[in-house]
């Protein structure tokens, strides 16, 4: 079972969780770099120790049983061999013992999504996001598209073939398969988000993030936009402009967790 924990490749993904503090305390030595009208404050100390990656299988606060981790890894070991109804097994296994682990929830998801059974897909996709509501890899955007599959917005397999573009070999093949969906379903945002990422032509570029944002875009897929606006801005000399995107989005309530922690590595590397 391929087990997409890189689908947003682009930017230094496999993440390590943070959240912002609100309100941060800072010294007179301490420089801030972002501050809003609401008093939410980042400042050089807040993003010292930020590194872009958020790692969702290892999480402080939560104990995993080992019984259920042996059963995922042996749902995943089928799962790339293809045994998809054992993988279901194990994986069904893993969550009677442990309910609140998304991993193999997650996993499941997937996995009937190979199976070509979207309905229970979304269904696992969305209990994911139950568990694990400020994102789990790329839950939320399977949940947009599966929901639009399912209310006839996208044809039936949609999500599918649009993670042809992570498992593409190259990033022209990548390029083009997102372009291609962009002209046939201008209307998917993630295809957009994908473009923006992809491509090396600025124009190109900053269409796809404007158009990608006009769209009503889950919020992984908006948040990756949002990023690649600032970083934009910051190459043709908006710095301030830049920063002000990221703080804001840092701060914002629909924030995921992986992007929230990009978002403050992005202004780290800006703010300097």
């Amino acid at each position: 079972m391929r087990i997409e924990a890189n689908l947003f490749y682009l930017l230094f993904f496999i993440f390590f969780s943070c959240q912002p503090n609100n309100k941060s305390m800072i010294s007179e030595n301490n420089a801030i770099v972002f501050k809003d009208s609401s008093g939410n404050i980042l400042s050089e100390a807040d993003l010292s120790n930020v590194t872009g990656n958020v790692n969702y299988e290892i999480k402080a606060d939560q104990y995993v049983n080992s019984k259920a981790r042996s059963l995922h890894d042996e749902a995943r070991s089928f799962g790339q061999s293809g045994k998809y109804d054992l993988a279901i097994n194990r994986l069904e296994q893993a969550m009677q013992i442990q309910p609140n682990w998304a991993y193999p929830i997650y996993d499941l998801a997937f996995t009937y999504l190979l199976k070509g059974d979207y309905r229970n897909a979304l269904k696992y996709y969305i209990q994911t996001d139950s568990v694990e509501p400020k994102g789990f890899f790329t839950a939320k955007t399977a949940i947009y598209a599966l929901e639009g599959e399912k209310a006839g917005k996208f044809p039936k397999g949609m999500y599918l073939s649009y993670l042809q573009i992570e498992w593409a070999d190259d990033t022209n093949k990548k390029l083009e398969i997102a372009k291609a969906i962009t002209e046939k379903f201008p209307g998917f945002a993630p295809a957009w988000k994908e473009i923006a990422i992809l491509t090396d032509d600025r124009q190109e570029k900053h269409t796809a993030i404007e158009h990608g944002l006009s769209l009503k875009a889950d919020s992984e897929t908006k948040g990756i936009l949002l990023i690649n606006r600032a970083l934009a801005l910051n190459e043709n000399g908006k710095k301030e402009q830049a920063i002000q995107v990221l703080g804001s989005y840092i701060f914002s309530p629909d924030a995921t967790t992986g992007n929230t922690e990009l978002a403050k590595f992005t202004l780290k590397s800006i703010a300097k």
